[in-house]
């Protein structure tokens, strides 16, 4: 399979879009709440950069992943296309929930409606640790 099915394959498609969606509207979300002084230009830069972040930390894994494939035998070892979409589109996915997950800790209201439930079930997790 050619780099551009196999892009086409993980990336294409509904539910994939969604989830790249999602990614962005977390970057979108983390910028305007953490920026909230700043005007619109530098907010939509900074968002732009920790997506730009997300798709350089997926590239990074993407690489891991065809480094480490090679300790495969030939039989068992995924083309190389395979292999790097795989990982740039796993990176992309880990990265946006790592904005999440800092995001939901570190800015107040960052979930919008949803943030008092998140706190509660945040709260009686660290009363059972």
């Amino acid at each position: 399979m050619s780099f551009e099915s196999e892009m086409k394959a993980r990336f294409g498609g509904f539910w994939n879009s969604l989830v790249l969606l999602l990614v962005v509207i977390i970057c979108l979300r983390f910028s305007v709440i953490e920026w909230a002084s700043e005007d619109l230009g530098t907010r939509l830069y900074r968002s732009f950069s920790l997506f730009s972040w997300c798709v350089l930390f997926g590239v990074l894994l993407a690489i891991m992943k065809i480094i480490f494939s090679y300790s495969n035998p030939s039989y068992l070892r995924a083309p190389a296309s395979v292999s790097f979409v795989w990982g740039l589109k796993r990176g992309i996915i880990i990265g946006g929930l790592l904005i999440l997950i800092v995001g939901i800790l570190h800015l107040d209201n960052f979930m919008g409606v949803f943030q008092p439930f998140i706190d509660k079930c945040l709260q009686k997790l660290l009363g059972i640790i």
